[in-house]
């Protein structure tokens, strides 16, 4: 066999920027190979270690490249010439792809021009773009992810704690978790016990990201869970403030969390999930702001949505969410979000939506200060303990076994046994039947 490289053709001794950018190229532009192990006069070289090589490749197509191309691309092992080399085979997609750190700019999106790569111009990337904007939008249900296997407990803990009765023979149809060739769909993987999904929470100490604090990663898991996790997460920083130049005292909390959820729940649930860019909050001093990237729904105006007007952009991903308790068909999650802040809380640029919610702390000290003075300090929280979270689960659902509750709870089997034996101590629950096909009956 003979290497030459060409239009369609890279070779790459090692996997670097450049063949990055040549991946980028080649998804945007025109469909390609590359192969990693060979050098420019076609001749095979040793790789070092390919299984390190080939995370390298996963991780920068996962984490690096928007909009989404997993589905695009095709990696697998050849012998030339007694060496092993790695081959990606690039499909064209049907949008401009760029590297994420630089967006979209001429040090994030790349052509191929005869046998090179370059940078395009702002041109060439404004005209590219412009041209995509009326293709249709593919189906979650219907782009294929690479995960070959799945499991699906945490979900069925959702839907069961709701009163939804399934069949584990017909459950992946009549969710819609696979494409009508048989295999996952990408609704699939945000939706099972693990995944590739990150969903970021950052915290800044100043009112910009000048002084970066901390970020929290709550993704890898089924997207239901993580969301509820950012949820607690940021209620749990709520603080109350209190007034102390008033008797009785008052206190508020610094921002309303009711409208805050139904922010991130609308987020997460309208989101492009086609896209790389995924859903986060970001927190600062003076305010948090949840982000998510698609825009607006087709033919769904900006006053339309600020009123309420519901049409989400994955169908059968609300119709999950809403069997699972955590948004309604009547849209009322944006209204709820201005009825406390305003229609100024919604800001729309361009493919972005942001929700900024204020903190208030205007003429108010906060609680621990006040307590003090009487030498001791006292905290707020809307945060439930462990033992709360499991009697709440075992209410809805008391057949949930302790995998069960460590898989929706996100904690270790060790933790939740010991939650449980204190909760049959005090007598909260007790068990009935035999340690299988049994169930917990809750004491209140």
């Amino acid at each position: 066999m003979e290497f030459v490289e060409s239009q369609t053709l890279e070779f790459k001794e090692q996997f670097n920027d450049s063949c990055k950018h040549t991946i980028v190229a080649f998804l945007s532009h025109g469909s390609g190979v590359i192969y990693i192990g060979i050098n420019k006069n076609g001749k095979p070289v040793k790789l070092d270690d390919i299984d390190a090589i080939q995370r390298d490749i996963s991780n920068f197509l996962i984490d690096q490249v928007s909009p989404r191309c997993v589905e695009l691309i095709k990696t697998s092992l050849e012998d030339v010439g007694g060496y092993t080399v790695i081959k990606i085979e690039v499909t064209q997609g049907d949008k401009l792809f760029y590297i994420k750190k630089y967006g979209l700019s001429v040090k994030g999106c790349y052509i191929r021009v005869g046998s090179t790569t370059r940078e395009m111009t702002d041109e060439e990337i404004m005209t590219k773009y412009e041209s995509t904007l009326d293709i249709d939008e593919p189906d979650i249900t219907d782009i294929a992810t690479h995960r070959k296997i799945l499991t699906f407990q945490i979900l069925k803990n959702y839907l069961s704690s709701h009163g939804y009765h399934y069949s584990d023979d017909t459950f992946d149809d009549n969710l819609h978790l696979r494409t009508k060739s048989g295999e996952y769909n990408l609704m699939a993987e945000l939706l099972a016990d693990t995944n590739d999904i990150v969903i970021n929470v950052a915290t800044f100490a100043t009112t910009d990201k000048t002084e970066y604090l901390k970020r929290n990663e709550f993704g890898g898991k089924c997207l239901l869970l993580a969301m509820e996790q950012v949820r607690d997460y940021i209620e749990a920083i709520d603080q109350v403030y209190v007034d102390t130049k008033v008797r009785p005292r008052r206190e508020k909390p610094m921002f309303d969390t009711n409208a805050f959820k139904e922010a991130w729940y609308n987020a997460c649930v309208h989101y492009k999930w086609s896209e790389a860019n995924n859903p986060g909050v970001y927190v600062y001093s003076d305010r948090l702001v949840v982000e998510s990237y698609g825009g607006l729904p087709k033919n769904l105006t900006k006053e339309q949505c600020l009123k309420g007007v519901s049409r989400p952009v994955n169908k059968k991903l609300f119709d999950i969410f809403k069997a699972c308790g955590f948004v309604e068909e009547s849209g009322h999650g944006v209204p709820t979000v201005t009825k406390v802040y305003g229609e100024k809380a919604y800001e729309f640029d361009g493919s972005f939506i942001f929700v900024t919610i204020p903190f208030d702390r205007s003429g108010f000290t906060n609680v621990k200060e006040t307590t003090k003075e009487n030498n001791k300090t006292t905290k707020k929280t809307t945060k439930k303990t462990t033992k709360e979270k499991i009697i709440d689960l075992l209410r809805v659902n008391p057949r949930l076994s302790r995998s069960d509750l460590s898989k929706t709870l996100n904690i270790k089997e060790d933790t939740i046994q010991y939650n449980l034996n204190q909760l049959k101590k005090v007598g909260r629950i007790i068990r009935r039947g035999p340690d299988k096909g049994g169930y917990w009956e809750v004491v209140d």
